[in-house]
């Protein structure tokens, strides 16, 4: 009987070894945060029908282990609420040119006419905001 408590218990011991090895996470650890928007590109009107270009600038981060990751776009009624994401990778080795956003670009489809506010939110929440007219 103290052989088979034995057996049983070298194996739980192994299964665990097993199960833990498998979970480690080799890859550089990562973080994702808002970009602070410096300031956006855009006609200050345009035709109904036509896409909307916007474009954002600001700093991404001090080196090469900040990248641009994504915008998060939101329209409500006449408000165009966009959240530009950058994602920062814990490498060992990055370089050291600061990384920004030169321009990178939204482009908005099927924009009703009328007035319409663009908000770059920021990471404290609050916004940069600015107006396009979109006429009939």
């Amino acid at each position: 009987m103290n052989k088979s408590i034995f057996t049983a218990f070298a194996v739980m011991i192994g299964l665990t070894v097993i199960i833990w090895s498998g979970c480690k996470n080799d890859g550089p650890a990562t973080e994702e945060y808002i970009i602070q928007i410096d300031s956006i590109v855009h006609p200050d009107t345009i035709n109904f029908g036509v896409d909307l270009s916007i474009m954002f600038y600001g700093p991404i981060g001090p080196d090469g282990c900040y990248a641009f990751d994504r915008m998060d776009p939101e329209y409500v009624e006449g408000e165009l609420s966009v959240t530009t994401f950058g994602i920062h990778t814990d490498n060992d080795v990055c370089t050291q040119a600061a990384v920004y956003m030169n321009g990178n670009e939204l482009r908005v489809s099927e924009v009703p006419a009328g007035d319409l506010t663009i908000k770059a939110i920021q990471p404290d929440g609050s916004s940069i905001t600015q107006s396009v007219f979109i006429k009939e």
